[in-house]
């Protein structure tokens, strides 16, 4: 008889279902599984206080099928790794829980990319960092985010932009002329960053918006784009971004952490009031290091289509299978119906609406029994029609005169004061509340 194929989708709940039956005494264990998804537990413990698990666990491991197939040891202990502390108390080490499910599982995964969408959120310090990400490009992502840069420099603030959609810049066209770009821009402060020479690329690789000096505005809009002035060699840099550089002290910084400390070292070099991060679209590391490790507040950007919903939900059903991390997340989060149509808006309105509410119902949101008498007051629940919700949209109204949207058509009053209120006006009031409680 033919043994039934397991496929990856499976092989979690079945190293689950193993422990349970036949260790269901035993202390807590760790799920190792290696970049080709194969399984090993380990334990915390010395050999002989797991002795008789390999034995145990061999009985069911068929159950795993190719995912249980390699050379060595089912069961670890600490005598198994070299250095058995990283193991056991890495930060990398995450609750997972299928969807259904009531059994959790420590899970530590060896990942080649994306491992950032499931690491402990830890945004610091006072400044809000807003992050702007789409699931997909072309929603109207960057032109949002100078139209609120310059609602909020009128209003006194000072702004610092930084465009970390490096595959696909698109910011600085936006709000710079060329001959306002800066010398050097993001990719070259991760190239010469790895030789040592980041601290001098710093303070030239920031331009100052002519919005700045646009009439009515008070505050500062300062702008790290991707790429510097006559750039030359942008592909050939933008290949070694992703590098992990040695320490003075040993070991390797990787690259989410010197994306995390490249935003520090411009937080304290320019002392903005507020930062807008343009993030990556896409389900990328640039996007993840985003939304997970850097913003105080994300913006969802979707448009009401079955591709966009679609790509949400894989990402929410990843969050959804780490509760610490779904807990974690979920109240930063701000849908934008960023292209409401001219036309047929009721129904989009309601459709928007039920599929967004969908989306975080079935992920994020704590499920909370029918017929329940009481509610948790701290239960993380909302009325599909309750507009503090996460997934309650801000809307964007569709508007011809910013399809070709550049700062100069604000500094000239081409686009006027008017025209922002039709398009962006509920969107920026609601990011204004989310930051300060007051409209914009």
């Amino acid at each position: 008889m033919k043994k039934k194929t397991v496929f990856f989708n499976e092989t979690l709940d079945a190293i689950a279902a193993i422990l349970l039956k036949v260790l269901p005494g035993a202390p807590p264990s760790i799920i190792v599984r290696d970049i080709f998804g194969r399984i090993r537990v380990a334990w915390d413990k010395e050999s002989a206080e797991i002795k008789g698990y390999e034995e145990k666990l061999s009985k069911e491991w068929s159950a795993l099928g190719k995912y249980g197939q390699y050379e060595g040891k089912k069961a670890l202990s600490r005598e198994d790794f070299f250095d058995p502390d990283s193991i056991f108390k890495s930060l990398e080490i995450l609750d997972y829980q299928a969807p259904g499910a009531e059994q959790r599982i420590r899970i530590y995964d060896r990942q080649i990319t994306e491992q950032e969408w499931t690491r402990l959120p830890s945004p610091e310090g006072a400044i809000p960092r807003l992050v702007f990400y789409g699931v997909k490009g072309g929603v109207g992502r960057s032109t949002a985010v100078a139209v609120l840069a310059y609602q909020l420099a009128k209003k006194g603030k000072n702004v610092l932009l930084i465009d970390f959609d490096l595959e696909s810049p698109g910011l600085s066209g936006l709000m710079l002329p060329p001959e306002r770009m800066a010398e050097f821009g993001i990719v070259d402060w991760f190239v010469e960053d790895a030789v040592g020479q980041g601290n001098e690329i710093l303070p030239r690789m920031l331009s100052i918006c002519p919005l700045s000096q646009a009439e009515g505005v008070t505050g500062r809009i300062n702008v790290a784009a991707s790429s510097g002035m006559n750039e030359v060699a942008y592909i050939a840099k933008l290949s070694r971004v992703y590098a992990d550089i040695p320490r003075k002290e040993g070991g390797v910084e990787h690259f989410p952490e010197r994306m995390t400390r490249l935003v520090k070292e411009l937080e304290a070099h320019e002392r903005p009031d507020i930062i807008l991060i343009d993030s990556r679209a896409g389900l990328h590391d640039l996007a993840a290091v985003s939304i997970v490790g850097l913003g105080t507040r994300t913006f969802l950007f979707a448009v009401n289509s079955e591709q966009t919903w679609q790509a949400y939900r894989l990402l929410f059903s990843h969050w959804q299978s780490y509760p610490l991390i779904a807990i974690q997340i979920r109240d930063r989060l701000a849908v934008v119906d960023s292209l409401f149509p001219e036309t047929g808006q009721e129904e989009n309105v309601n459709s928007f609406l039920e599929r967004s509410y969908d989306l975080f119902s079935k992920a994020l949101y704590d499920e909370i029994a029918p017929g329940s008498d009481e509610i948790s007051l701290n239960a993380f629940n909302f009325d599909m029609g309750d507009r503090d919700a996460p997934h309650y949209p801000l809307r964007i109204k569709w508007n011809a005169r910013f399809q070709a949207f550049n700062a100069k058509l604000l500094s000239e009053g081409i686009i006027t004061q008017a025209d922002i209120e039709s398009a962006y006006g509920d969107f920026l009031s609601g990011v204004e509340l989310a930051i300060e409680g007051e409209p914009l």
